[in-house]
């Protein structure tokens, strides 16, 4: 009796050991994946630190660890620089910051760097920028002749070097006298007189559910003046696009999705994205787009920004780069298909 218990123990004992040694290799160890973000008070980075934590508890091995990064010109000067990033790190970057590296603009890189080194994983966002003025007489982008325009700073891909495209190339207007203040200081200096013409803009949803206005929006509206919005025309996006081989895009914001905008408004844009080097892991390209569909809009509960992840723009692939393949095939997995813009 004593030997079948024995037998028996032992026997139990082997299959349990078997079975442990089944179940570690299945496991798998967790792969710490690093995201270049943006500083803090973008909105990126504080959002990704919500990512983080949603990550760990709903994927059981990959985890996205946020890191603040000067912005999107330091995330792809990195990416396309550090060799040891490749395969380990992500970033976020937009279209037109992967244009400004292409064709090296000046003051942003000093070498082209070739965007079809990066590939798409999921997309946050896009973009909206306009004009505002308090004059009733500028109507159009061309009335800003000889006026003083406040603009980004020189540093900022899109509050200056696109809205500078935008007068310049997209509507031909050589002689506006460019402020490059910042974008709070560029409102700061309408409202006080000091310049005719600010910069605005929104980040919003591919599909616009979702639009935020932008700190220069809020801050004209807070003061209930009248005051004019005015587009960036979609044939100037054209324009800009056809003659700098460039990837913005024409938003047309239905009304009423800001304050002050009681009729249709055309701006210029592009997408914010999360991307990596085009040598990143199946594998982990996969589980990250994964959890990110997953995951969805419950971001959003605990920070507004993470309100513009939503799984129904996140499979939107956007002019200017090419999508990673697995990710491609984690939309499908899920049971999104994935619109690639053209």
């Amino acid at each position: 009796m004593n030997f079948k218990k024995s037998i028996l123990t032992t026997g139990m004992t082997a299959v349990a050991a078997i079975g442990m040694l089944v179940g570690s290799a299945q496991a798998r160890d967790e792969v710490r994946v690093p995201t270049l973000t943006a500083p803090f008070g973008a909105g990126i980075m504080e959002q990704i630190v919500i990512f983080e934590r949603l990550i760990a508890k709903r994927h059981p091995w990959v985890r996205l660890v946020a890191q603040e990064s000067p912005g999107f010109v330091y995330n792809i000067r990195e990416m396309g620089e550090n060799k040891k990033r490749y395969k380990t790190t992500t970033f976020w970057s937009s279209t037109g910051g992967l244009w400004a590296a292409e064709t090296a603009q000046k003051g942003f890189f000093p070498k082209p760097i070739p965007r079809d080194d990066f590939r798409w994983l999921v997309t946050r966002s896009s973009n909206c920028f306009f004009f505002a003025t308090l004059d009733p007489n500028i109507k159009s982008i061309k009335d800003f002749s000889g006026k003083k325009i406040a603009l980004g700073r020189r540093s900022q891909t899109h509050w200056g070097l696109f809205t500078t495209k935008a007068i310049e190339d997209g509507m031909g207007v050589k002689d506006a006298k460019l402020e490059f203040l910042g974008n709070n200081a560029g409102m700061a200096a309408l409202l006080d007189g000091r310049v005719d013409v600010a910069a605005m803009g929104a980040t919003m949803t591919a599909d616009q559910n979702v639009v935020f206005p932008s700190g220069t929006v809020r801050k004209i509206a807070a003061t209930g003046r009248k005051y004019y919005n005015i587009p960036i025309p979609r044939a100037a996006v054209q324009k800009i696009n056809k003659d700098l081989s460039a990837p913005f895009v024409s938003h047309r914001l239905a009304p009423n999705k800001l304050p002050n905008q009681a009729a249709e408004l055309d701006c210029l844009g592009d997408y914010v994205f999360q991307a990596s080097h085009k040598t990143f892991p199946d594998d982990v390209a996969h589980a990250l787009t994964t959890v990110f569909l997953e995951i969805d809009t419950d971001a959003g509960k605990y920070l507004g920004g993470g309100k513009l992840y939503r799984r129904a723009s996140m499979c939107v692939v956007p002019v200017g780069i090419k999508p990673h393949p697995a990710s491609l095939k984690a939309c499908k997995d899920f049971g999104v298909e994935p619109t690639i813009l053209k």
